[in-house]
């Protein structure tokens, strides 16, 4: 009697190994909460392939492209191996999550500026960014960690009826400085153009008149000079 209910149990612990192994992607992505990156719905459809190493096309705004994912555990954190393509974006690296927690790393993209920069009224750009995220950590809506770096191709930027202008290849820097992620953007002379920080749910930007300089829109003056400040909240974790 012990040995039937022994080799029952096995059966039925193996049934439930192989459907939670065994189930597709379709599964798992009809079953997520709505997602509005943005303040704008992604929508998912044509999951396939098993939970744990799936595919799906995802659409967002006016923009569509292929996701793919593969279960990747980074000591005792489990997350996912990202890859995305998108007219002309490509992207991929490490998502971990845990108790709330939120964790990038090793991430790579290829950005076309163009199709973002058609969202500025009066304003259009060109060429591609490369972004190289070595760690992103989030932690209770703040960011806690951060590192990276990014490069700008160089192209043309164009504003208004007639503004235009041939912008040189810019280097970017992300790193934590005093407990707060910090952007520096800089020119072919390692001159400061733009810097950015994030504070306490606050976004604060700050234009040195370096950057309208290499514009050819200003003569003259300090080119550490700040010429335009902005500050506004952005807390993150949070829709639209």
């Amino acid at each position: 009697m012990r040995r039937w209910i022994a080799l029952g149990a096995v059966f039925v612990i193996s049934l439930l190994v192989c459907l939670v192994v065994l189930m597709p992607a379709a599964v798992l992505v009809d079953r997520l909460p709505a997602l509005r990156p943005g303040g704008a719905p992604l929508v998912l459809s044509g999951a396939r392939g098993p939970w744990w190493d799936g595919r799906v096309q995802a659409r967002w705004r006016n923009r569509s492209g292929d996701l793919a994912w593969t279960l990747d555990w980074h000591g005792l954190t489990p997350g996912l191996q990202l890859s995305m393509v998108s007219d002309g974006l490509n992207a991929d690296g490490w998502l971990g999550a845990a108790w709330g927690d939120w964790r990038l790393e090793q991430w790579r993209a290829t950005v076309p500026v163009a199709p973002f920069s058609a969202e500025i009224p009066q304003g259009n750009a060109d060429g591609t960014v490369n972004l190289t995220l070595m760690t992103l950590e989030l932690a209770e809506q703040a960011v806690v960690d951060a590192k990276g770096t990014l490069t700008y191709s160089g192209g043309t930027v164009t504003w208004g009826r007639d503004g235009a202008a041939e912008v040189p290849p810019l280097d970017g820097r992300l790193a934590m400085v005093d407990g707060a992620p910090e952007l520096e953007v800089t020119g072919p002379q390692q001159q400061q153009l733009v810097h950015a920080r994030l504070d306490n749910q606050k976004l604060n930007v700050q234009v040195r008149r370096a950057w309208p300089q290499l514009l050819g829109v200003s003569q003259g003056g300090d080119p550490s000079d700040v010429v335009f400040r902005m500050s506004r909240p952005l807390a993150l974790g949070q829709s639209g």
